[in-house]
Order: structure tokens, then C-alpha cells, then sequence
């Protein structure tokens, strides 16, 4: 693995840029080839994270984002300062009903949890630590 495959970065947690990172995560994806749908799953993935913690959670340091390229999986993490909050432990959305009937807010954590093969909080030393993970798919042989 070389320092393309990785991108490390903080972020303001009351007012995080994530076009910046986004723009950053384009760069990093383009330069190891893989494909538009796996970049657009991992931006909105970062963009619903760390919007929700900088609108409800309580962070006070940076937002920490890791992300690493492996042969055959992006790894990802986002890690804050904030009350220990585990999202995957708030229930599923209702997205049956009509739009006027569901409640607000959930969605956000579903779609993640939805586009990404594995998804997984853990508290580490007073901090949240959000990881999601998604394979690469193979390329079709020339």
C-alpha cells in the first residue's frame, strides 16, 4: 500500500467542509480507477455521517475521517469526540408508508447501512468510532 491508498483528515465538527473531503475522496478514487457508483456510495455515505454529527452530536475536537483502499475493499471511519452514540442501534425508517406519514429522521443511518457491506460503531477511549466498509467489485475481463 502506498499514500495513495489512503486519505486522513479532520474536519470542524460545527462546521465541517465535506465538499472539501468529498473532492478529496474524488481524487483518491480516481487515482486507483474504481468505479463512479463505489465513489458516490462512499460520499454520500461520509456526507450523511458527519452531517448528522455536526447537526445532533456534541463533538468538541476535529472529526476524524480515515479512509484506506485495499485490494479488494474501501475501508472507512468516522471518529469523534461526541456522547457515546451508537447509530445503527436506532431502528429502521418506516419507507412503506406515504412521505406525510413517516416520522423524521433515521433515514440517513438506513441508506449507510444499506449501501455498505458491512457497517460497524464501537466506542474507543472516549471516542465514536464509525467504520463502513464495501468491497470493489471485480472488472469484467477485457
Amino acid at each position: 500500500m502506498n499514500a495513495t491508498d489512503t486519505l486522513d483528515t479532520q474536519l470542524d465538527p460545527k462546521a465541517p467542509d465535506i465538499d472539501a473531503l468529498v473532492n478529496r475522496l474524488q481524487t483518491l478514487f480516481d487515482a486507483r480507477g474504481l468505479p463512479p457508483a463505489l465513489f458516490q456510495s462512499f460520499a454520500m455515505a461520509f456526507d450523511e455521517v458527519i452531517s448528522n454529527i455536526a447537526a445532533y452530536g456534541s463533538a468538541h475536537g476535529a472529526i476524524r475521517v480515515h479512509v484506506t483502499i485495499g485490494t479488494d475493499e474501501v475501508h472507512a471511519e468516522v471518529i469523534d469526540d461526541g456522547v457515546a452514540f451508537d447509530p445503527l442501534k436506532l431502528p429502521d425508517p418506516d419507507v412503506t408508508s406515504e412521505l406525510d406519514d413517516r416520522a423524521i429522521g433515521g433515514l440517513g443511518v438506513y441508506l449507510v447501512r444499506k449501501m455498505m457491506d458491512r457497517v460497524a460503531y464501537e466506542r474507543r477511549e472516549e471516542l465514536n468510532c464509525l467504520s463502513f466498509h464495501k468491497r470493489i467489485a471485480a472488472k469484467p475481463d477485457a
